[in-house]
């Protein structure tokens, strides 16, 4: 093997994740020829990369030669959350939202920022702009203020991320949008290791200190059928 061979190797991979990484729920689908503009590959290097996330199940050519995300994503997905123990988490994020009415979420940390993991959207008409796998900074919103206070913060001694942790909730106006309100809580596993947060959403204008507390409770009841290794 010569000595850049694993370099070439190495770019390859980097290529592969860089086209990956460009797909989103707004923009799904891309052409060959967009995403070797959009990249600055060449169109050959672009197919060559194509061809073979395609053959391992990581993107689908589509009937119209657009290209999108394949089952092999799905599939990493159900890993992640069986290896995770995180299974019992999504019925439990439906259930909060079937009892509360408003829009139930659990997020994640990764890589210095918080995961939309599950969402189950309120059925009235009044939608939020989050979806599953939607990615968001730390340092903003109901559930990167749980996931600072009980991570990167959690050794505060005093202070705003103690407080959180002294509560044991937090609530905020969405600062995603800022006619909906949130509250988060932590998901401790039976080991007291931090998981993620479970969080309850809607519009301010139906948010009052009675439903609060109620969320608040329901909330916390739902904890209680959570059992993280």
């Amino acid at each position: 093997m010569t000595s850049d061979q694993p370099q070439k190797k190495h770019n390859a991979i980097e290529k592969c994740l860089q086209i990956l990484s460009i797909f989103s729920i707004d923009k799904a689908q891309y052409s060959l020829k967009e995403i070797s503009e959009l990249l600055g590959f060449n169109l050959s290097t672009t197919y060559r990369i194509l061809t073979t996330l395609e053959e391992y199940g990581y993107v689908v050519r589509l009937r119209d030669k657009q290209y999108t995300i394949g089952t092999q994503a799905l599939y990493l997905s159900a890993i992640y959350t069986h290896s995770n123990h995180l299974d019992q988490i999504r019925p439990i994020v439906d259930n909060i939202r079937d009892i509360s009415g408003e829009t139930a979420s659990f997020f994640v940390e990764e890589d210095s920022r918080r995961i939309c993991l599950y969402r189950a959207h309120s059925r009235d008409e009044i939608r939020h702009n989050i979806e599953q796998g939607t990615r968001l900074d730390l340092n903003r919103g109901a559930s990167g203020r749980i996931i600072l206070a009980y991570g990167k913060r959690s050794r505060d001694k005093s202070g705003f991320y103690k407080d959180i942790r002294d509560k044991g909730f937090f609530q905020a106006v969405d600062e995603n949008n800022s006619s909906l309100f949130a509250i988060a809580i932590p998901v401790l596993s039976n080991s007291a290791k931090f998981v993620g947060a479970l969080v309850v959403s809607g519009p301010v204008n139906r948010f009052s200190s009675t439903q609060k507390d109620s969320l608040i409770k329901l909330l916390k009841s739902q904890l209680t059928r959570i059992a993280i290794p």
